[in-house]
């Protein structure tokens, strides 16, 4: 009998404390699952990053491909891929060096005028402030304090760019080692890695003929584009006597790497630089050079370089680009673009697939090439002028004949 009543009173004093323990081991959960997510986002991150050094040595390793092919097929290189490879780097990291011994006297030479361009953005600053103040306008451009200001933040930055470089200097060579990798072996992997798709083989092949034409041809393209451009900027801003032109060509065939928005933004930049340091007339100069340059790149280089790379409408081309901008920063609108036009070879392969047909890939003469892939905008077309599929003749078999 005492033993029941012990039990009861455990009983309710149990009972009583069922609810605060639920709850603290629902905190704990919680607690776990946010610890997780923490510990996961650490981690998703740095693989994130490993796995963007293999796509930037994969983007290599396809722009390459080519030149290395036929490299193969003189005397001297045949059956010697390794070799090639190796021998095609030195030139390139040489002409790399080249163009840094002959930039670098001129950066030099323009750093020096730092201080004299910097009481002239001041006074220009301060000009523009008073014309405001005689318009009544209620706005305050910030000046920086003391004479070094400009100075002292561009000379911080540098110390902040150069405090990274160890880093960039051991991410490039990792990606240079990797896409080396990838040109000797690549196809060998490549092979090796389709068994494991045993009875998928056609989607795989079509996959990575996809992938490899559209974002080899737009990768192409874009260094295409950035070298002319960026040589462009360099050499008319040069011409005109605009401040820093080396330092704006550098920039702008970096930006140009950004669809769309990169190079007007340094055009812009150069027009600025031009206007403020040097006055209205080759701040016009500077403008009409811009205008030239960005008709060259939208109605001559953009169509002939890139277009058959991607074939998608401009304003999908923007959806994309700001898509990525906001989801990935920097990163997310370099890719932005050539992903769009993954999933428009991959979607109109599908639609294809939907109406019967196959999602063929090789031209006429059965090489592959990007105008051969199925577009989603372009499978639309061609359904809409061939009317519906119930319309068309179905034909007999012999049997029926």
């Amino acid at each position: 009998m005492a033993d029941h009543e012990q039990g009861g009173h455990l009983t309710r004093a149990w009972r009583h404390l069922e609810r605060p323990v639920r709850i603290l081991v629902y905190l704990l959960i919680a607690l776990t699952l946010v610890l997780l997510y923490h510990q996961s986002e650490y981690l998703v991150v740095h693989l994130f990053n490993v796995f963007l050094l293999f796509v930037f040595a994969a983007i290599i390793a396809l722009l390459l491909t080519p030149l290395i092919d036929w490299m193969e097929t003189l005397a001297v290189f045949k059956g010697r891929r390794v070799v090639a490879v190796l021998l095609l780097y030195v030139v390139i990291i040489g002409l790399v060096a080249g163009v840094i011994v002959l930039v670098t006297p001129a950066l030099i030479g323009q750093a020096k005028q730092l201080p004299a361009l910097e009481s002239r953005a001041i006074a220009f600053v301060r000009s523009l402030q008073d014309a405001i103040d005689r318009a009544g306008i209620p706005l305050k451009l910030s000046l920086p304090s003391g004479a070094g200001g400009i100075s002292t933040a561009v000379l911080g930055s540098v110390f902040g760019i150069l405090s990274g470089t160890l880093g960039t200097l051991i991410n490039v060579l990792l990606v240079v080692v990797i896409s080396i990798y990838l040109l000797v072996e690549g196809r060998q992997l490549i092979a090796s890695m389709r068994r494991l798709f045993a009875g998928h083989e056609e989607v795989y092949d079509f996959t990575l003929l996809a992938v490899g034409t559209t974002v080899g041809q737009y990768a192409r393209g874009q260094l295409i584009m950035s070298l002319v451009m960026g040589t462009y900027t360099g050499l008319a801003m040069t011409l005109i006597g605009v401040p820093y032109a080396v330092v704006l060509g550098i920039l702008t065939f970096f930006l140009e790497f950004i669809p769309l928005i990169g190079a007007p933004i340094g055009m812009g930049l150069a027009v600025l630089i031009a206007l403020v340091f040097k006055g209205p007339l080759v701040g016009v100069l500077a403008l009409v050079a811009a205008l030239g340059g960005h008709a060259i790149e939208a109605y001559i280089l953009g169509p002939r370089v890139t277009g058959s790379a991607t074939r998608i409408h401009p304003l999908v081309a923007m959806a994309a680009l700001l898509i990525g901008a906001e989801l990935g920063g920097i990163l997310g609108a370099l890719f932005g673009v050539p992903i769009a036009a993954l999933l428009n070879v991959f979607l109109g392969a599908f639609y294809r697939a939907r109406r019967g047909e196959g999602a063929l890939f090789a031209g006429p003469s059965g090489e592959v090439h990007a105008e051969a892939l199925p577009r989603l905008s372009e499978e639309i077309s061609e359904a809409a002028e061939e009317g519906p599929i119930e319309d068309k003749p179905v034909p007999h078999t012999a049997s029926e004949r």
